[in-house]
């Protein structure tokens, strides 16, 4: 994919998790709060993590950055992967999130890279401040769940972060057309 690309794909996920938190449905706020500790998102999403680590990275490998391991490497991630799930199940989640989060971060930084308009900084500007996010919440995921406790807590906040959120894609989604 290119910075285009990136660019109205992360506008798109940004404008649905804005609409989200505008929406102010019950269904979709509880949703949201049983998040950080759902079990069965935590398996799909540490599946894709681990699928996307395995064909992204360990299949291109080449023989200088050690990829006569591959098989080894392979498999030390999944039972990585099979190991947290058994022994790492609280806020599981969140991690495996955040573990899609980067990988998807690194993308785009590649994508950017070297680009000539100046307009992509806005994107890469939001890729950082998402980075240090994964970051915070990979080493602290009950914080996610502190936040929602916080955010819910007045309807007003929800939809104030929800606005922003919002206004982050719109603007994204208005400048990758400058590209």
């Amino acid at each position: 994919m290119n910075l285009f690309e990136y660019s109205l794909l992360s506008s798109a996920i940004l404008l649905s998790l804005g609409a989200v938190f505008l929406l102010r449905q019950p269904v979709l706020n509880e949703m949201v709060q049983k998040f950080p500790r759902s079990q069965k998102l935590s398996i799909i999403l540490l599946a894709l993590g681990l699928g996307w680590f395995l064909h992204r990275h360990v299949q291109n490998l080449s023989d200088a950055d050690f990829g006569e391991y591959k098989v080894l490497i392979g498999g030390l991630a999944s039972a990585v992967a099979v190991l947290s799930y058994l022994f790492v199940k609280d806020f599981l989640a969140v991690r495996a999130l955040c573990i899609l989060v980067l990988f998807y971060s690194r993308e785009v930084l590649d994508a950017a890279f070297l680009q000539e308009p100046s307009t992509r900084l806005f994107l890469v500007s939001l890729i950082y401040v998402v980075i240090l996010l994964s970051l915070y919440l990979g080493a602290w995921p009950f914080r996610l769940r502190d936040f929602f406790g916080w955010l819910f807590d007045k309807p007003t906040r929800a939809f104030g972060f929800g606005g922003l959120v919002f206004g982050c894609g719109l603007i994204l989604l208005t400048l990758s057309f400058s590209y």
